[in-house]
């Protein structure tokens, strides 16, 4: 479902327990040894039980990391790295900017869209790029047969019931070890299949993410009336209103991944806006002939609610991806 175009979160009770991932370790970590290569090597697993999923509040999920070490600057470049969920190997690319360890850098979390990979993402946008040029680390998701568990959908992931919830948080825990960052400035952006998907990470993580940053995805309708979000989080919403795969103006879709009902670009902003306490808004305004944007302010904790919402638009990453993340961080 992936494509360039021209235009590119369950109680506190779940919430508090998923954060015991961070106590697990792995049997596998990749060693960078420099720009663009790793090496496995073996450490000791110490396994622990966490619920981490607010599909399946019931369900016990095993994650696995590394030891606790000496935070170390990985090398320049992309290193692909693993964690085990479930007793599931799961993958994801850590990008490493080139030039020296800025102040405040954020960790950019990048989910594809459904029968795409984390790989084929890199080449797809220009988040790497806009990362460098801000010293910000990125970390492609790889998703299970390509598909995402958002919760709600019939997507492969979903019908293997996999805890994508469980793998994101342990892919947040792995770093926090090895790279420094501004632990208050993670992102999480998906396309798609990927963008219910960080929807609902806006629902299950909001502790751990500062934004999310969904593209051409709206939040499922289920999801929008379970949704709790104790730690107000910005959301940036990208939608064109020609995007022939999952409607602008919402309602069920069906595509590779299963498909499900969302809320229509509009709706979805509004509801984040209702969680998020805002009182001001909406605002629309026009930058470009091709772009408006609907925003809501005067948030609890400062955060933002924007729909960009791209003329003509169809379902595709915006060529200007990487410069949207970034603006969408420094709100």
């Amino acid at each position: 479902m992936a494509s360039r175009g021209n235009t590119r979160r369950f109680s506190s009770f779940a919430v508090a327990t998923a954060l015991a991932v961070a106590l697990f370790t792995a049997g596998v970590e990749v060693n960078p040894t420099s720009a663009g290569t790793s090496t496995a090597v073996a450490s000791t697993p110490i396994n622990a039980s966490a619920s981490a999923s607010r599909w399946t509040a019931s369900k016990s999920s095993t994650v696995s990391h590394a030891t606790v070490a000496p935070l170390n600057r990985m090398a320049p470049g992309d290193h692909t790295l693993s964690v085990t969920v479930d007793r599931r190997v799961r993958t994801f690319i850590v990008h490493i900017p080139p030039n020296p360890i800025v102040a405040h850098r954020a960790l950019i979390l990048v989910f594809h869209g459904a029968t795409d990979t984390a790989a084929n993402t890199i080449n797809e946008t220009d988040i790497e790029q806009l990362a460098d040029e801000n010293g910000d680390v990125v970390v492609f998701l790889q998703g299970f047969r390509n598909t995402w568990n958002e919760g709600v959908g019939n997507s492969a992931a979903a019908l293997a019931r996999i805890n994508d919830v469980a793998f994101t948080l342990a892919t947040i825990t792995r770093m926090q070890r090895l790279e420094s960052y501004d632990h208050a400035r993670v992102a999480a952006v998906g396309f798609s299949n990927g963008a219910l998907m960080v929807e609902d990470l806006g629902c299950t993580l909001s502790k751990e993410l500062a934004v999310i940053i969904p593209v051409e995805g709206q939040i499922p309708l289920a999801v929008a009336k379970s949704c709790v979000t104790p730690h107000p989080l910005s959301v940036f919403e990208i939608h064109g209103d020609a995007d022939a795969v999952i409607p602008y103006g919402g309602g069920p879709f069906v595509a590779v991944a299963g498909g499900t009902t969302v809320l229509s670009a509009k709706g979805s902003v509004a509801r984040w806006a209702h969680l998020d306490g805002c009182t001001s808004g909406p605002v629309t305004s026009a930058p470009s002939s091709s772009i408006t944007l609907t925003t809501y302010s005067r948030c609890r904790n400062g955060v933002t609610v924007t729909l960009q919402t791209i003329i003509g638009g169809q379902h595709a990453w915006p060529a200007n991806i990487g410069e949207l993340v970034i603006q969408a961080l420094s709100k």
